[in-house]
């Protein structure tokens, strides 16, 4: 008698404790899985990498608008827009909604893909790289690298950033030495991991 009560007791607490898992479980994936809406507006600063262009620095404001959630492994995707008081990105105004995803690293690449009339029946695709965002878990900070346009050798046109002279925005910051260590701490990872310069790269 006291064996059957025994096991019916163990029986009882081992429903619970799965019970409390799996409540927890789900409770973790409705967490990380449910789209948080987000609208942030931080003031920085726009500089210039390298030394030799610590003069090279304007105020500037960005909004971020739209949705984010993060993956069962981690990984964070942003679905919305991205305005600049003082710069406009280039694509049509129906098309500045991107699509953010973001890698292991936080580095997430800002892709605009739009359709361009060339004629009255010409339609033609068009993608437009504007460069990399990374942020903190809120998105209260933010770090941008902003791609330049360049001359490929089929006479087409590229892009690119260097840690060398890239351009750059981080925020909130009033001045370069405020935006340096945002930047530097925002892409920690992404500069410290092996296949970028070794992996023991720091912006100055």
């Amino acid at each position: 008698m006291q064996l059957k009560l025994h096991q019916k007791q163990l029986k009882i607490v081992i429903i619970s404790l799965l019970l409390v898992a799996f409540v927890i479980a789900i409770s973790y994936i409705g967490l990380n899985m449910y789209s948080r809406s987000i609208d942030v507006s931080i003031q920085g600063v726009n500089y210039q990498l390298g030394p030799e262009n610590g003069s090279n620095i304007q105020p500037e404001t960005v909004r971020l608008k739209g949705k984010w959630s993060r993956s069962l492994k981690g990984i964070r995707k942003f679905r919305g827009t991205i305005t600049f008081a003082h710069e406009t990105i280039p694509v049509p105004k129906e098309s500045l909604e991107t699509t953010i995803r973001f890698d292991k690293n936080g580095y997430g690449l800002i892709i605009y893909t739009y359709f361009e009339k060339s004629g009255s029946m010409n339609v033609k695709p068009r993608i437009y790289t504007y460069g990399a965002l990374f942020a903190n878990a809120d998105f209260s900070a933010v770090t941008f690298t902003k791609f330049r346009e360049v001359a490929t050798k089929d006479d087409s046109k590229g892009s690119e950033w260097n840690g060398g002279d890239g351009l750059m925005f981080a925020g909130p910051a009033a001045t370069r030495v405020q935006a340096l260590r945002i930047s530097n701490e925002l892409m920690q990872k992404h500069l410290r991991d092996d296949s970028y310069i070794g992996g023991q790269f720091v912006l100055k």
